[in-house]
């Protein structure tokens, strides 16, 4: 699912008019890096590419490369920087070894050092070349833009051949879902390829290469992008049977168009969602309460109110104002203390907001069973033990009550990245050298084989 950090750098906001450099900073210039604390528990990376001229900006965690900067200020010991594309903003002055300054976002201020070159984190499973297979880069017309993305093609491909689309999680992604420089759909098609299975993954539209609305798109909008490339590709007749491999929400996705008869011959859900947006995102505020040092029994008292409110919300969408007795009927807790009376204003915010974002109103609305039901191709569906996103616990049984009929697999030790972890917690990510687990490549491409 969405990390709530991948909006933040997409929601930056700075003001900077003016315009000049001394030509003779050169010793500002180069390569610089540095984390931006953005929650006590979060840092996001960032680099800094300066030259006498112009200035373009990393944010490796997001998969984010060459955002072009302006070059307000440049003289020997400070900079100061705007990034029009991001509305953001930085200014810093060198204090020894490193630069000194303050990153701007939304009227805020964060503080943020950056020391010269750039430290790369070991990911020991991206690919490198060369490769034993082709690859081909698409470019396929939907009926909300073009979709851009990666063909591979294994050795002596040829029309029996299998071919799987990946589709990626919540949120803006590119063709690798890219996180903290972790590839996992790059790493994916890899083995895919090398164990003779050929693979398409793309950028969702508005991202990398591909054109379209991101921001008013829901998960069904992004179920027909990924429908437009599964017909596309089989159209070819390059390929033999083709199926979709979906993380988190394109789990859901794989759920979607595994029920079109004709669609699809086979579907992998990674970590995707069993149960109903409404009932995933009320453990994720229990589970974001209790990492937040709240007393366990108030964080679920508060995630079962909050259910009950999306729901009632979701089924009353003109309810404009709040009573005093519903709000008390659906948080019976509401005036145990101060810290509850806190949490009863976000219910009473939850039930009386007429219109959120469509993603979310649909996620919220939408319960993948009935779609799960109506899967009669082959289908698997794996989830970590230390998912604190999809968590197996919510999820797990429901999955096999949906789909008697698929193969359902749980991992002990794996995160919603299916990576090997000590707790889970996102903030684990970007600290892992691993990108996904053997276990789960093996389990892939056993189940594509055994087709």
């Amino acid at each position: 699912m969405k990390i709530s950090t991948k909006i933040f750098l997409l929601a930056l906001c700075s003001a900077v008019n003016c315009t000049a450099f001394d030509i003779s900073a050169r010793n500002l210039t180069g390569d610089w890096s540095g984390h931006l604390k953005v929650t006590p528990q979060m840092s996001m990376k960032l680099v800094f590419h300066i030259d006498d001229n112009a200035v373009s900006i990393d944010s490796p965690d997001q998969g984010a490369y060459g955002i072009t900067g302006n070059l307000v200020f440049l003289s020997q010991d400070s900079v100061n920087v705007s990034i029009p594309q991001i509305m953001a903003g930085f200014a810093g002055t060198r204090k020894g070894d490193a630069i000194k300054g303050e990153f701007m976002q939304s009227g805020m201020r964060f503080p943020l050092e950056l020391t010269k070159g750039v430290d790369k984190p070991n990911r020991p499973q991206t690919p490198q070349p060369p490769f034993p297979y082709t690859t081909e880069e698409l470019k396929i017309t939907t009926d909300a833009g073009t979709i851009a993305g990666t063909l591979t093609i294994p050795e002596n491909a040829d029309k029996n051949t299998p071919l799987a689309i990946l589709v990626t999680g919540s949120g803006p992604q590119n063709r690798d879902e890219e996180l903290f420089e972790h590839k996992p759909f790059a790493v994916i098609a890899d083995h895919l390829a090398r164990c003779g299975v050929a693979s398409f993954r793309y950028d969702d539209r508005g991202m990398g290469e591909s054109t379209g609305d991101m921001m008013s798109a829901t998960t069904a909008d992004f179920a027909a992008d990924a429908e437009a490339a599964v017909s596309h590709l089989k159209k070819t007749g390059r390929f033999g049977k083709t199926g979709l491999i979906g993380h988190s929400e394109g789990g859901l996705i794989a759920y979607m168009l595994g029920a079109k008869p004709e669609t699809l011959d086979f579907v992998v859900s990674i970590a995707g969602p069993a149960v109903s947006g409404a009932e995933i995102n009320a453990y994720q505020n229990k589970n974001a309460l209790v990492n937040s040092g709240f007393d366990p029994m108030v964080a679920d008292q508060f995630a079962t109110a909050l259910l009950k409110a999306n729901r009632y919300r979701l089924d009353n969408p003109a309810v404009m104002t709040v009573s005093d007795e519903l709000l008390q009927e659906i948080y019976p807790q509401l005036n145990d203390s101060s810290v509850t009376r806190k949490l009863g204003e976000t219910i009473s915010a939850t039930l009386s907001l007429q219109k959120i974002n469509p993603w979310m109103e649909y996620f919220l609305a939408y319960d993948p069973a009935s779609d799960m039901k109506m899967l009669k191709i082959p289908a698997l569906i794996i989830y970590g033990e230390k998912d604190c996103q999809v968590p197996p616990s919510l999820n797990l049984e429901a999955a096999h009550a949906n789909a008697p009929g698929a193969k359902v697999k749980c991992y002990p030790d794996l995160n919603h990245m299916m990576q090997h972890v000590k707790t889970g917690d996102v903030s684990e990510y970007k600290e892992i050298e691993e990108t996904i687990s053997p276990e789960v490549l093996e389990a892939i491409t056993d189940f594509l084989h055994s087709l």
